[in-house]
C-alpha cells in the first residue's frame, strides 16, 4: 500500500518534487520557487525534459499536489538549501 502523503500549496524548497495534478506515483515536476514545472515522468530521458523545459517552462495556474517522497537510491540525491544534504 502506498502510505505517501499528498500536500497542497508550494513545498518547503526548489527541487524536483513527486508532484502531480493526479497524484500520480512516477509523475515528478520542477519547483522553481513560484511555479511548477510541466509534468515529467520517470521514463522520460534528458532530451525529453529538455524539449518540454523549452517549450513548457511553468504551469502558473496550475493545481499540482506534492509529496515528499523521494527514492533511497536516486541518482541525484534530494538537497534543501537550507540544509544541506537530507
Amino acid at each position: 500500500m502506498d502510505q505517501r502523503k499528498w500536500h497542497k500549496g508550494s513545498p518547503p524548497h526548489v527541487g524536483w518534487w513527486n508532484a502531480s495534478n493526479s497524484k500520480g506515483k512516477h509523475h515528478w515536476k520542477w519547483w522553481d520557487g513560484k511555479h511548477w514545472s510541466t509534468l515529467i515522468l520517470e521514463h522520460y530521458n534528458a532530451i525529453e525534459i529538455a524539449y518540454l523545459f523549452y517549450y513548457f517552462p511553468h504551469r502558473p495556474m496550475d493545481k499540482t499536489e506534492w509529496t515528499a517522497y523521494y527514492p533511497k537510491n536516486a541518482r541525484v540525491p534530494r538537497i534543501d538549501p537550507r540544509k544541506g544534504a537530507v
